[in-house]
């Protein structure tokens, strides 16, 4: 099988319509087995089924890329789909997602599927799939960076200054300017992934993707950020079409158990529950003696509302 590598150097560097019927069931293209040991004694080639649901946390991502690492060594696994519902979360987390599904489209055909949402981060993790099946209600785009920082870290950075000793001039120190520069390189590092994976089927622009609008299912059909309206059963009949190694119905659907998912995104000392888009503080347990780290990058659909201090530069 000739598979692209798709991992370029910008990349690493930093990193709706009616809804179609089911065109295979489950009981056409085969049966479903539930865990490793099964499949392992299985002869027939099988489509591997991944479920990420909840923010790209640290949480959720570890889960699925300890399920994909096992499915790149197993040798009857000939394809993967991913199934998706995520408004996006923390950067750093979102560029594992991305890597684990990028490393594991470098071997075998990786198809997403948008359950609910794939956005932000969602879709930073989704873009290296080779092919993107959505709902008609599905929502997808909402490619950006948001900031968070506490204002007293950048508004008195000279008293802080003075407040400690430091090893060199830049050590522990932070301002506006060094912020904004780093969340633009950061956006251009997610768009010029965005553009790398999905340039040749995008009718927008650079700048129009990285403008951050979030699209529903069939406007993200047309406009390239995803490739057809589907269902799971698409997703999985659309993997094994990919896939040298499978002939006509003669595969299994392997379902991988979901992980133990983290519905919350955690920003500074507040934790906030992300449903479908909203958000809310349901904890808050800031203390002045405690460390804050101060500053921290999200690709996240939307602005999670807080009542700890907290400054957000959408990006």
């Amino acid at each position: 099988m000739s598979v692209k590598n798709k991992l370029s150097a910008t990349t690493v560097a930093a990193y709706v319509v009616v809804v179609t019927a089911a065109l295979v069931t489950g009981a056409i293209v085969g049966p479903m087995v539930w865990n490793a040991a099964a499949i392992a004694d299985e002869e027939r080639p099988s489509v591997a089924v991944v479920t990420l649901r909840g923010p790209t946390n640290d949480v959720n991502v570890n889960g699925v890329a300890e399920q994909l690492r096992a499915i790149r060594n197993n040798d009857s696994v000939e394809a993967v789909v991913l199934r998706v519902d995520s408004p996006g979360g923390p950067v750093d987390a979102s560029e594992e997602f991305y890597l684990a599904v990028n490393r594991t489209a470098s071997e075998m055909p990786v198809v997403a599927y948008v359950e609910g949402a794939a956005a932000s981060g969602g879709y930073f993790g989704i873009v290296s799939s080779d092919e993107i099946i959505v709902k008609p209600s599905s929502t997808v785009g909402s490619i950006g960076v948001i900031v968070q920082a506490s204002p007293s870290v950048i508004e008195q950075a000279g008293q802080q200054q003075e407040q400690f000793v430091r090893s060199g001039p830049d050590k522990a120190q932070i301002g506006i300017d060094s912020v904004r520069t780093e969340m633009e390189s950061l956006q251009r590092a997610f768009v010029g992934t965005v553009m790398y994976h999905r340039g040749d089927t995008l009718s927008l622009d650079r700048t129009e993707v990285a403008n951050g609008r979030a699209y529903l299912g069939g406007r993200a059909v047309e406009n390239g950020f995803a490739d057809r309206i589907g269902d799971l059963d698409t997703a999985i009949e659309r993997a094994a079409s990919r896939a040298e190694g499978i002939e006509g119905d003669g595969y299994d659907i392997y379902m991988t158990e979901p992980q133990a998912s983290s519905p919350t995104l955690l920003l500074g000392n507040a934790s906030i529950r992300i449903e479908g888009g909203d958000s809310e503080v349901v904890d808050d347990n800031s203390d002045d003696g405690q460390f804050q780290r101060p500053v921290k990058y999200y690709a996240v659909w939307g602005v999670p509302e807080t009542n700890a201090s907290e400054v957000y530069i959408d990006g």
